[in-house]
């Protein structure tokens, strides 16, 4: 944040998605591990070496899967959205090493929409944020987001409040925007 600016929210993703994750892993490690076992105790004697390695390869298969668990939603929750009264920052947690962080002033934040698809996504509230911007700009998009249409109208009501303000700024924010309408203009 720069110096003059106020924090008006975080947002940070919404846990559903983490469900989903923990819900794939458990069926995963269920369905493997059941077929493995069934199949391999009508095959392999009840005490021998080979059963007992297999014991110990499913214990550490399922400590790794809890490893990778423990990292995947440290990476999660670690996606934001940081909305000011001045700009929009988001950041992108991709793995454990790759981080993206974006910044967007409320000058070239053009529409908002809010989106939730689904059953459960109506049921538990959350959905995605689409920040549309100005130019030549990505758009934000922010996944998970609870309470979607909330959020969108805090940065819309930011944005007009900015734009009330200094409507000399947003002139200068999108100057760049400005296409010549006449070949003099160009000299």
């Amino acid at each position: 944040m720069i110096e003059g600016e106020t924090k008006l929210t975080e947002v940070r993703r919404h846990p559903f998605g983490l469900v989903v994750l923990y819900f794939q892993v458990t069926v995963g490690l269920l369905f493997g591990f059941g077929l493995i076992f069934f199949l391999a105790s009508s095959v392999i004697a009840e005490g021998s070496t080979l059963r007992n390695l297999m014991s110990f390869a499913a214990v550490a298969v399922i400590a790794l899967v809890l490893l990778l668990l423990i990292v995947a939603t440290y990476v999660y929750q670690q996606n934001k959205l940081i909305i000011t009264d001045k700009n929009l920052t988001q950041v992108l947690q991709r793995g454990i090493f790759n981080r993206q962080v974006s910044e967007l002033s409320m000058a070239n934040v053009e529409d908002v929409t809010a989106d939730q698809r689904g059953l459960f996504a109506t049921l538990f509230g959350f959905g995605e944020l689409r920040v549309e911007t100005a130019g030549e700009q990505n758009n934000f998009i922010f996944s998970c987001c609870p309470r979607p249409g909330y959020y969108g109208k805090i940065i819309l009501d930011a944005r007009q409040r900015y734009i009330d303000k200094d409507p000399a700024a947003m002139k200068r924010a999108n100057e760049h925007l400005s296409v010549p309408t006449s070949p003099e203009a160009t000299h």
